[in-house]
């Protein structure tokens, strides 16, 4: 969360509350004007954090966040603000330290499991980043998700005292790859979603956490094809993995940002309900599908056509 100002906070475990009533009400008043200056508050944050890295000559940030988080996409948008101020930016992506998908730890079910830091070639990455930061240059592993391995493919990252580095992934926050950092001054961000939309009596109508799942939803039905039970099947390891691998480090990080954009219950509402009534009444998931739906009943549709092109928001709708 931020300060007025534009200061950024640490993570403060406590839910921000967003009242749904008066959203409810511009949003069937004037929908443009309400999403821009959501969009400008989000801008705003990036701002924040560009700011203080160039302020403070700190070229090394690291960005995690849980899943569906944004962080990935504000990722990007921090670099993107920081070339716009003339900045040189190199982007690494922890993904492409995978290790060969045949090689990922399990589950006690033997299910694959893709959340464990034991996934990432720990030693690759420490070699490569240590390389870069000492000879000013390094080939970097690009992984091929569809082949499930990394690609014989690389590509080339420069760094000097001009450059800053955004790495960026779950793990960016664990011990085990910042040390390999170390003495360089950097700043860790913890991206999540941290908003329960409430009514006026203070009852949560859909919390952060359904908030989040409704983005990975949409992402996977729109980008990967996934329908959605087999993304609730998916949620379960997901949070498991969240656990155990990503909030005992979040306290590391320097600032939060809550990705929340408040007009997102609405904006997701119509498409969402859809897929829900075309799950399976008998589905081993109908507690967590009839409590979505009953969410959904306390918001109604807007057009997607009213978020920019730029927004974060972007990530979770379907683009032309």
């Amino acid at each position: 969360m931020m300060k007025p100002g534009g200061i950024l906070m640490k993570y403060n475990p406590e839910m921000e509350r967003v009242h749904t009533a008066p959203i409810a009400e511009e949003l069937a008043a004037r929908p443009e004007v309400f999403v821009s200056r959501e969009e400008g508050v989000y801008f705003q944050k990036i701002s924040a954090v560009c700011d203080r890295v160039t302020e403070r000559h700190i070229h090394i940030l690291l960005i995690t966040g849980p899943s569906a988080s944004g962080k990935t996409t504000t990722a990007k948008k921090i670099a993107h603000e920081l070339r716009e101020r003339g900045k040189v930016v190199n982007r690494i992506s922890l993904d492409n330290f995978y290790k060969s998908s045949d090689q990922l730890p399990r589950w006690e079910d033997g299910y694959q499991n893709y959340e464990s830091v034991e996934g990432l070639d720990l030693d690759c990455f420490r070699e490569t980043v240590q390389r870069l930061l000492q000879t000013g240059r390094a080939q970097f592993p690009i992984f091929d998700f569809t082949a499930g391995r990394r690609s014989e493919k690389t590509f080339e990252i420069s760094y000097d005292e001009h450059t800053y580095l955004i790495i960026e992934g779950i793990h960016a926050l664990n011990p085990l790859l910042t040390d390999t950092l170390a003495p360089h001054r950097t700043v860790k961000l913890y991206i999540s979603v941290h908003s329960d939309f409430v009514d006026d009596g203070g009852r949560i109508l859909l919390g952060a956490r359904d908030l989040r799942l409704t983005r990975r939803l949409l992402r996977d039905f729109y980008y990967r094809g996934t329908g959605a039970e087999e993304t609730l099947r998916m949620w379960d390891y997901v949070l498991r993995g969240e656990d155990l691998y990503i909030r005992p480090f979040r306290e590391f990080a320097d600032a939060h940002i809550n990705s929340t954009h408040d007009y997102e219950p609405f904006l997701y509402h119509d498409t969402l309900a859809e897929m829900l009534r075309q799950t399976d009444p008998d589905s081993p998931y109908r507690e967590t599908i009839g409590r979505l739906t009953d969410s959904a009943r306390h918001f109604f549709g807007i057009d997607q056509a009213l978020v920019p092109a730029n927004s974060l928001i972007q990530e979770f709708i379907k683009r032309d």
